[in-house]
Order: C-alpha cells, then structure tokens, then sequence
C-alpha cells in the first residue's frame, strides 16, 4: 500500500479554506474584494455575533449567471487570469481560484446573482462546499453572499477565535482598509444591525479618513501626492507629528488598489517622521502606491495580504521623500484642533449619518481640507515671535504670542535648536567644530563598546569628538563640540557605542547621523531645574521661532503648549463680546 495518497476533494478544500479562511475578517476580505473586481459601485458588509453567526455581502456588480455561479465554487476557477503569464501583470483583488470554495468549504453559503441582461437571478444553497439546492429568484443586478455558522464543520478551528467583539472589530478594521483602498466605492458596515462605517463613494480619500477614524484626526491629515517619477505614484494622507499611535496599526498601505501588509512602506513611512515622534510611537497614514503590475508579486501569501517589490529601495525612498516633503512644509504651522463654524464637538460621526445628507455633511465639516484648500497647505502660518513674561518651576518658560500664551519646556526647545545647529554645520561643512579640552577625559570601557567606537573613529570625529585608544578598554577624549560637559563624556561615549552596537546592521548614513545627534543634542541642552537668565531665556526663545521645526524636540516631544486668547476666554466663562 502507497505511504502517499491523493487527498479527496474535501479534505483538499479543508486545508485550502485553512490557508485563506482564518476568520470572518478573512472572510469579508475575500467577498469585498471579489465585489470590487465584479466592478461594484457600492458594497454593503452585515455580520451578527462578529461574523460567526451570519455574514452578507452584497454588491451592485456585473453578477453572474449560474453556470459562472457554478463554476466559481470549483477551486482554481477564476475569471481573472488564463494561463502562468497572467501571474505577472494581474491588475484586479482576486486572482487565486480559491477563496470561493475555501470559504463554502467551512460554512453553510448561499449565493444569490444576477447579471444586469437577465431579468432575474440565480439561487445556490452550499453546504460543506457542494450544491444541495438552486433556483431562480427575483433580485437587483448583482450578487449577495451571505455565510452562515462559519466553521460549523471544523469545530477546531472556533478555539482559535476571539470574542464576537474581537472579531467584529476585526471585520471592522478590514472593511475600514478596503474603503479607504477604495474611495471610489460607497461602503456601509453593520454589525449585530448597527452601522458602524459609511462611505459615499465619492472617490475623496481624506472623507473615507474621517469616517473610518473621525473628523478630527482627520483634521490632522496632511495631502500626500508625488508623480515626479514616470513609473510611480505615491499618494494619501500623513497625520502631523502630533498624532501618534502605540502600534503600526495605523499605518495603511496600499499597492495598486490593494490594501497589504507591506514592511518596507511601512518603514519608509516611519523614517519620514524621524526625530518627529516620541520613542516607542508610530504615525498615522494612509499612503498608496501605483506601480506596473509587472513590478508587484501579489503571489507571495495565500490571502494576499503582503506583496513584493520589484523595485523596493527606489519605491521606499520615494515614499519617505514624499511623506516628509509635506512633514516639513507643515511644521510651521500650528497645531491644535480648529473646528469649523457652526460645527460641534458633539455632532454624530459618519457613522451614524444618514447617506444621503452624509457627503454634503461631511464636506462642510472637514474644515475644506484636502482637494478644497490648497492655499492653507501651502501657506500654513508661521510660528510666532514669542515675548518672553517669566520662569515657571523649575523646567518651564511663560511667553506670550500674538494669539495667546505659550509655554516651554526648556530642554526641549533647546534640544531642538541645538540639534538644528549641529545638522546645518554636519550638511555644510562636513563636521562639527571641536574644541580641545584642557584635561583630557580618560574613560574605561568594556572591550566591545572601546571596539565599536575605535570602529566608528571617523564618524565620532565628524560628529566633534577627537578620541585616542590606549589598548583595550581605555579611551580617552581630547576633544568635543563647544560646551560639551565633561563630566557626561563617560556615560555618553558609553551610549554612543551601545547604540552603534545596536545599529550596526544599519548603514551608515542621514539616519545614523540623525539618531547621534539627537542624543548630542540632549546632552548638551539645559536641564529642567537649571535657573536661565532672562536674557538667554530670549535669546532660545528667537533660536526656538527660527528653527525648521519649532514643535518638537529632536525625540518628539513637544517644546510648546499653546492656549488662545480663545482658550483662557472659555475657561474663565468670558465672552469676546461681554463687557467686563
């Protein structure tokens, strides 16, 4: 007897179902994207119990008639590509021939399609994957799915699941990813019979943006679009460097429609906003790509939730640019949530609005974001001049600007004038200045950190530091930037070499050069509790009104907080126009 054998259909369809069907969300994507390539102008997703009760899809797509409905069920069925050559230039969500029967394979179906020349529909009840009834029925062009008691037939694979919430807000989180890969496309979510997301169609991202994470994140957004080269675009939205979140989940990628998980857009995204974010913390993006097909392998997971790139470097460096092209352009403006006239904090989300006043809504209350105000983006208001009015505790200044009071964390602004200067005086001239100490510093090291700094020689001289080794362990500093403190020298060089040991698969470069400075930088900052006299506490407050980003320190922290004459009026119960 043969130790292989041939596995029967259903077994096959199992474990194929296993590699595409690990959950409802899986499920949705599926069917979603499957209504998309059948050219849908709106998609309606309802599940009860988080998708393990009931799921339906329903779509205004071409449909199909019923020996296509049949032949869909077949694995390795698809309408989409013909022969191995397709594989390299396959321009629609679905291609593989298997999500269809996967999914019947491990649920109770019924499918419901009618092609817009007939004049009515066909109906297919599927169980475990075959077909135990059909019929005519009378039905709007296009299809419906709807999945009952998903796994019912693979008890196993229900222990591996979250709760019904969990996996609702799985379900959520996909369709949300779908709608903004698809702002074309109205999409509306219902889950236990409670809309949760709508879109209108409109093609306008930055509204799929609010309704996905709301208005005022979406306030926050700034348009992102490059098609400086031929063979690329890069467009979407990059949340200011106020926004930020404790994970990549909200970081959407998408590559030529496709909303993926795709690692090196993600990086790329996250390398735009360098020295912009605390430590530990990741922006809020939206950014899609369009490249040739025949640059993309959409054949590297069965769920086709990760690609690969012909062309990564060249595409990841585009990505960057762009993203912090308009990081830059935007950090002269100041933050702070502006909400429109005649709107309220406590409006409805999009959610919860009716989809016909929906759109109009939502574009009076996006403030003309986006499309509607080029003017704002590329004429944001400077930082103020700021006058300063008094200390305040031991790590404060008190300044008044022309809007208001500001106050500022004085380590952190100074960071960031101090890493500023050194990067200008890196870019021009190719180092920073060093001053002779009169005592040299002698410092013992391990044997790996004296290594990896007598590795990077060059790069510490460059960056001010003239240092001699004296056999293994023992460093000594002869020289440093201009008012560096002796006394840190150890435990800084003792950081420096952990950190290069840490980055040492990094190549040396702008990144390198940025994470080096910023721990200069906050070195050589004054410390909170240390007394500055008014006139240099001016003079920071100049430097901090001149520099590139005044916002943040190199770290991403913030060097102000800013409250409006508007602000202080509110709290204080006053009125702009109450006399008194």
């Amino acid at each position: 007897m043969p130790r292989i054998v041939v596995l029967d259909e259903a077994t096959a369809n199992q474990i194929a179902a296993g590699e595409v069907v690990e959950r409802p969300a899986s499920v949705v994507k599926e069917l979603v994207e499957n209504s998309l390539d059948a050219g849908a102008t709106a998609v309606y997703v309802d599940i009860e119990e988080g998708g393990l009760r009931r799921i339906v899809v329903r779509d205004n797509g071409c449909g199909m008639d019923e020996e296509d409905a049949r032949l869909a069920l077949l694995r390795y069925a698809t309408s989409k590509i013909r022969s191995a050559a397709d594989l390299h230039r396959i321009t629609t969500l679905g291609f593989r021939g298997e999500a269809l029967p996967s999914i019947a394979a491990v649920c109770r179906m019924t499918i419901k399609t009618r092609p817009p020349f007939m004049e009515h529909g066909t109906f297919l009840r599927v169980e475990a994957g075959k077909v135990v009834e059909s019929g005519s029925v009378a039905m709007a062009p296009g299809t419906v799915i709807t999945v009952e008691d998903l796994f019912y037939n693979t008890p196993a694979r229900k222990k591996y699941l979250k709760t019904p919430a969990t996996e609702g807000g799985l379900v959520g989180d996909c369709v949300g990813r779908l709608a903004l890969a698809h702002p074309e496309v109205a999409m509306r979510f219902f889950h236990n019979g409670r809309q949760v997301l709508a879109t209108s169609g409109s093609g306008d991202m930055l509204e799929v943006v609010a309704a996905v994470y709301g208005l005022d994140l979406a306030r926050e957004m700034i348009r992102v679009e490059d098609r400086s080269l031929e063979w690329l675009q890069v467009e979407g939205y990059a949340g200011r460097p106020g926004i930020h979140r404790s994970s990549r989940r909200h970081i959407v990628t998408i590559v030529n429609g496709r909303y993926v998980h795709c690692l090196p857009l993600v990086n790329a995204i996250c390398e735009a906003y360098h020295t912009m974010l605390p430590a530990g913390r990741y922006p809020v993006a939206v950014i899609a790509v369009s490249l040739p097909p025949a640059l993309v392998d959409v054949n590297v997971h069965p769920a086709k939730l990760e690609v690969r790139l012909a062309r990564e470097k060249e595409v990841s460096r585009a990505v960057t640019a762009a993203v912090r092209a308009v990081l830059q352009g935007s950090r002269r403006s100041i933050p702070g949530v502006i909400m429109p006239e005649g709107v309220s904090k406590a409006d409805p989300g999009p959610g919860q609005k009716g989809s016909a006043g929906m759109r109009a809504g939502l574009q009076a209350d996006l403030w003309q974001l986006g499309e509607a105000a080029p003017a704002y983006r590329a004429a944001p208001p400077p930082f103020p001049q700021l006058h300063y009015l008094a200390r305040l505790g031991p790590a404060y200044l008190l300044a008044a600007g022309p809007d208001g009071l500001y106050i500022v964390d004085q380590h952190a602004a100074h960071e960031r004038v101090l890493y500023e200067k050194y990067m200008e005086e890196l870019t021009s001239r190719g180092r920073i200045g060093i001053q002779r100490l009169a005592v040299p510093l002698q410092v013992a090291l391990t044997y790996g950190e004296a290594s990896v700094l007598e590795e990077h020689r060059e790069l510490l001289y460059s960056l001010g530091f003239e240092l001699d080794f004296w056999g293994p362990g023992t460093v000594v500093l002869r020289g440093a930037p201009a008012g560096f403190p002796g006394e840190v020298g150890e435990t800084f060089l003792r950081d420096v070499a952990t950190a290069l040991e840490e980055w040492g698969r990094l190549p040396p470069g702008e990144k390198l050069y940025q994470r080096l400075l910023s721990q200069l930088a906050c070195r050589m900052a004054v410390k909170a509790g240390e007394e500055m006299a008014e006139e240099a506490a001016r003079f920071l407050l100049r430097e901090l009104a001149a520099a590139q980003n005044p916002f943040t320190c190199p770290h991403g922290r913030p060097t102000t907080i800013h409250l409006s004459y508007r602000e202080l009026e509110r709290r204080f119960g006053r009125s702009s126009n109450r006399p008194g």
